[in-house]
């Protein structure tokens, strides 16, 4: 009987999780130093490669995302999320970022709008350049 050669390994298995990692943060702390928030579609455009991961690979690269620098700011650092950055289209909290912010320890409110728009606010008044 002939043997059955095994299908190939995914494409999720080859990606470069830290490359992508870093190449979303460059995007993200550049939203942060003008203001902004960035919509997950807008951020899949920029970062080759990651709209075409599943959700999963998606989630393990955005949790290795993590600042370049301390950013500027004469208030104590908290551990805000840099990913709290990506937002939906209509500019509201993206749903991936609760399941970020629960493996990060941060537990978020069952309503947490407000909670998300003051990190997002921390996160601008931090990088903002003097």
């Amino acid at each position: 009987m002939a043997r059955r050669i095994p299908p190939a390994a995914p494409h999720s298995a080859r990606f470069d999780a830290a490359g992508l990692a870093d190449a979303v943060r460059d995007v993200l702390e550049h939203a942060a130093r003008v203001g902004k928030t960035v919509a997950f579609a807008d951020l899949c455009a920029q970062v080759m490669d990651l709209g075409e991961l599943p959700e999963s690979d998606q989630v393990q690269v955005l949790r290795r995302v993590k600042p370049t620098a301390r950013p500027r700011s004469p208030k104590p650092q908290s551990p805000d999320l840099l990913t709290a950055l990506i937002s939906t289209e209509a500019g509201t909290m993206h749903p991936i970022y609760r399941q970020l912010a629960n493996h990060a320890g941060h537990h978020l409110p069952q309503q947490a709008s407000s909670t998300w728009t003051d990190t997002v606010k921390a996160l601008h008044d931090r990088y903002r350049t003097p």
